[in-house]
């Protein structure tokens, strides 16, 4: 849930060391029940997809999927603190299936999008690739009647427009195209075997309605585009935001994207097309993530209870305009459900670590625990109960501050 702020006014900071003074940055402080400890994970996870808070960051509290182990929604970017050492990094973003269906077999790639959740893709129509004939011979015209076998076909005849003995051959096109079945292979064999004369039918096998003119010999060739399926997809947020409609195209038997595919940054590897067919996939936040460097500035916690971070805004990319940020931390990462939930221990923003504030990223403010409707307390009911009580303390925010300050030109 995003809470809305009041705009506020902040103090200034300078550099120190000579080191090169940032345009803009984000001071992060964060009080906790009991010391930082070093073996516990704690992370500020920032949201810079430019969406006004229509989604944001919240923590990992169930399965199956548990992604990076801590946090989940919509994250571009987060702050760590770990044994010891700050660090900043770019989220990455994986997608796997639920249930495969209409054709679809296979993805791969990261979703463009970053909130996580579940995409239903839906084959809704075929657009068949079309037929063209080149070349001289008996053949004048062909359709592509019910195939998704993207090719192309030569076929040598003789003056009297039988085919010539292995003289029919089929080259699948590397985009579109698929090796022939038995059945398929079987009637080519019978075209090669020669004397065959050329009909409507000839091709049938292959999904192709033939024109047949006066008997030629030559070489012709019959190139078969591939065929493009639209797909509805429906999109259901993990940050409870409404779910979203839109469209996409793929190709049969093909790993390569279209133009518009339905899931932007992933690669749907397809073969035959079926309307009506559906898959489900999900998206989550990867085990991975892409490491940035350390913050701008920073002072560990020395055994205290407080982190305090700086971090130059340019390293979330140009063009950021309004921030979303929860606080998680975690005495563990869940990569699995090996963990009982008893022991899951975490902390957010919020009761239930599930409120992240939105904000203007280039406004001089300073943000307070104090200006949300539920001020961030102690003793949680996200700390799992059967965890040492010092150690539940070590991640129990109980007061936090957001800085945005101006120091460069």
């Amino acid at each position: 849930m995003v809470v809305p702020l009041l705009p506020l006014s902040g103090c200034a900071r300078v550099g120190s060391g000579g080191a090169l003074i940032p345009k803009w940055t984000l001071r992060f402080t964060v009080d906790f029940a009991g010391p930082v400890s070093e073996s516990f994970f704690y992370f500020i996870a920032i949201d810079a997809d430019n969406d006004n808070g229509l989604d944001g960051p919240l923590p990992v509290a169930a399965g199956p999927w548990w992604g990076n182990g801590w946090g989940t929604g919509s994250i571009t970017h987060f702050i760590q603190y770990n044994q010891g050492q700050y660090n900043v990094f770019r989220q990455d973003r994986m997608v796997h299936h639920l249930q495969l269906g209409g054709g679809i077999v296979a993805a791969s790639g990261s979703p463009i999008a970053t909130d996580t959740g579940v995409y239903t893709l839906t084959v809704r129509n075929l657009t068949l690739g079309q037929a063209a004939v080149a070349g001289s011979g008996p053949v004048t015209g062909a359709v592509n009647q019910h195939d998704q076998n993207a090719g192309t076909f030569s076929i040598a005849t003789d003056a009297a427009g039988q085919t010539v003995p292995d003289g029919v051959t089929f080259a699948p096109a590397t985009d579109g195209g698929r090796p022939l079945t038995d059945a398929e292979q079987t009637a080519l064999d019978a075209l090669n075997a020669g004397g065959v004369l050329l009909t409507a039918d000839s091709l049938s096998a292959f999904g192709l309605g033939l024109t047949i003119g006066a008997p030629a010999a030559g070489t012709q060739t019959i190139g078969v585009e591939p065929t493009v399926g639209e797909v509805q997809v429906v999109f259901r947020p993990n940050s409870g935001a409404e779910s979203k409609t839109s469209e996409g195209t793929v190709t049969a038997n093909s790993s390569t994207p279209t133009a518009t595919p339905p899931i932007p940054g992933v690669a749907l590897q397809t073969q035959t097309l079926v309307r009506g067919g559906r898959a489900t996939m999900r998206s989550d936040t990867a085990p991975t993530s892409t490491p940035l460097g350390p913050p701008y500035q920073y002072a560990p916690p020395y055994g205290g209870n407080t982190l305090d971070v700086t971090i130059d805004q340019a390293m979330m990319g140009s063009g950021v305009t309004n921030l979303s940020v929860n606080i998680i931390t975690t005495t563990q990462l869940i990569l699995s459900g090996t963990i009982p939930p008893e022991q899951h221990c975490y902390d957010g923003l919020g009761a239930d670590g599930n409120q992240y504030v939105n904000f203007p990223a280039q406004q001089t403010r300073t943000i307070s625990n104090g200006q949300l409707f539920t001020p961030e307390g102690a003793d949680d009911p996200t700390l799992g109960r059967a965890v040492p009580a010092a150690d539940r303390a070590s991640v129990d925010i109980i007061d936090w501050t957001i800085t945005i300050q101006r120091l460069g030109g």
